[in-house]
């Protein structure tokens, strides 16, 4: 039985299979972990303290020492806006596109027209939604399961110089391809300067799960001007803690 309602703790996808022993299993991925459900036992004082520092990107180390909590309390908290953002991030380009993966020859075939060279590997493209841009990854592609996108609605895409740049996702070898018309404005390069001033800000935590911390980036450049942002990621923390377990340390970001 494939559970779309859950998020993969180690790469972000919603497929999962229910093994016989009651854990899950990526579809894509293969991790198997177990998932627990938990009521918050913090105030609504302390939970829109935390919500405050995640919009300032502040670590959870730093919120930590100055709300007096342990740091792996507000990681927790961390963990699930960010598997909350990803999870409704994906659906959103599931609803517009029919998969939150494209081909990743659409991005060759575009490359190769402006003569870049075949070592390059594509991260994911941006594309246009009602909401401001949609990210669609390459990299997680799997048989089946392709957006359908209009040319003109490709904004963009994130790609590695090569393979080393793509394992390693080294930001100063990412780069970012436009695909506007040359004398047309560029609406969608801002949105990788922005993600890579917020990624560094992770002091590397964000390679552990590039996929989770994407999507933040992408919930962050769309929504960054409305006033309504922290009260959403209050009733996020409101609804309770939903914790996957997998045996790995969470990343202290």
């Amino acid at each position: 039985m494939v559970i779309q309602e859950i998020i993969c703790p180690e790469c972000g996808s919603l497929q999962h299979y229910t093994l016989k022993d009651s854990r899950l299993q990526c579809a894509v991925c293969r991790k198997k972990y177990t998932v627990c459900s938990h009521r918050s036992k913090l105030s609504q004082h302390t939970l829109e303290l935390i919500a405050l520092n995640f919009c300032q990107m502040t670590p959870a180390t730093a919120a930590a020492t100055e709300m007096g909590i342990n740091s792996k309390t507000i990681q927790k908290y961390y963990d699930l806006l960010r598997r909350t953002i990803s999870e409704t991030d994906e659906k959103q380009a599931i609803d517009h596109f029919g998969a939150a993966t494209i081909d990743p020859a659409l991005f060759y075939n575009y490359a190769a027209g402006k003569g870049l060279g075949a070592e390059i590997r594509p991260l994911f493209c941006l594309a246009k939604c009602a909401d401001g841009i949609s990210l669609l990854f390459a990299h997680l592609i799997s048989p089946g399961e392709t957006a359908t996108v209009a040319s003109t609605d490709i904004l963009g895409w994130v790609y590695a110089r090569d393979q080393k740049a793509f394992n390693t996702l080294d930001l100063d070898r990412i780069h970012f391809l436009s695909t506007a018309e040359k004398d047309a404005p560029d609406t969608s390069y801002p949105f990788w300067i922005y993600a890579k001033k917020g990624l560094v800000k992770y002091h590397g935590g964000f390679r552990k799960n590039f996929y989770l911390f994407m999507r933040e980036m992408e919930f962050r450049f769309n929504n960054h001007k409305k006033s309504s942002t922290q009260a959403y990621l209050i009733n996020v923390l409101q609804g309770g803690l939903n914790n996957t377990e997998t045996g790995d340390d969470n990343v202290q970001v």
